[in-house]
């Protein structure tokens, strides 16, 4: 059985076929464009939910790198104070090395405190000191409480806590942000003649005996001095060297999260960007069949409906 078509049926066909065909390259046309393909939910889900996601892993790198990059001058903050107190407390053992002499008089001794006492009251404010978002460095946890207390005795008393500050990355890894004052004051452990542990002390306490020895003349403790002088300065570049390590952490850190960045951007380009080259072929494609359809249709309308029937 023959089916017919009515001439306004075809002119509806052909119609539809040449606006489908017309937003097909007027599509291909934006894209080219703009070098984005138009990709929405509607037109295909999956490619749009792989570009959110790509989308996010890269601001959360970037937010990552920004933070290490905050954390990094943090570090070498915390290096450029140590270094200071490193260099205060060498010159603390040149003067119990020199002091204990009999070269020095009752009254110099007294000089050589008074200048220690300055670097006592100076590595205090270091240790006091705050970072760029007005936190105590050295408080560990406690950030608002000023760290390092001078009593009316003289002595520093630490209003810290021990544990340490830390940021996490995207990748769940917490990087701790400064060493705790507790760490950065040590613990030196004073021993009777037995060998048996009597007091622990921290580096304040140290540099206030060596004061209160120099004050007295006392040259037995200005000399026993030298020993636990020298531990605080151990302590600290044992922190300097830690200081380093976290450095060195940090740099490989973002590193890493460039090199993702770099990655997933190629991924979130081929998945909107367009292909040139295809693009263009099939936009030649596609308005070559457009040219057909319009010239058939235009042959085809000028035949009566007769003709077109028989």
């Amino acid at each position: 059985m023959d089916t017919k078509i009515s001439t306004a049926q075809y002119f509806k066909m052909m119609n539809d076929l040449m606006t489908t065909q017309q937003g097909k390259i007027a599509e291909l046309q934006s894209q080219l464009s703009a070098g984005k393909k138009n990709v929405t939910p509607s037109t295909d889900v999956k490619a749009t939910t792989s570009s959110l996601k790509l989308s996010q892993v890269i601001s959360n790198q970037e937010d990552d790198i920004r933070n290490l990059q905050s954390v990094n001058a943090g570090y070498k903050e915390e290096e450029a104070i140590m270094m200071s107190m490193v260099n205060m407390m060498q010159r603390m053992e040149d003067i119990s090395v020199a002091a204990r002499s009999d070269t020095y008089s009752a009254n110099e001794l007294n000089i050589f405190a008074i200048e220690v006492e300055g670097y006592m009251d100076d590595i205090r404010g270091l240790a006091n000191s705050r970072d760029s978002n007005g936190h105590f460095m050295f408080a560990g946890t406690k950030v608002t409480t000023l760290p390092f207390v001078k009593k009316a005795d003289g002595s520093v008393e630490y209003k810290g806590n021990q544990t340490e500050p830390k940021l996490e990355l995207d990748t769940g890894y917490k990087l701790p942000l400064s060493v705790s004052g507790h760490k950065l004051a040590g613990v030196i452990e004073r021993k009777n003649a037995l060998g048996v542990v009597t007091s622990r002390v921290d580096m304040f306490k140290v540099m206030q005996d060596f004061v209160t020895a120099l004050k007295a003349n006392d040259k037995t403790n200005v000399a026993e001095a030298l020993s636990e002088l020298q531990t605080v300065s151990r302590n600290l570049n044992t922190n300097l060297v830690d200081n380093g390590l976290r450095q060195n952490l940090v740099e490989e850190r973002r590193n890493i999260s460039e090199e993702k960045i770099v990655i997933y951007k190629g991924l979130l380009s081929d998945a909107r960007d367009v292909d040139y080259a295809t693009a263009v072929t099939q936009l030649s494609s596609d308005m070559l069949a457009l040219e057909a359809a319009q010239s058939t249709f235009a042959k085809v309308s000028q035949l009566s409906i007769l003709n077109f029937i028989r």
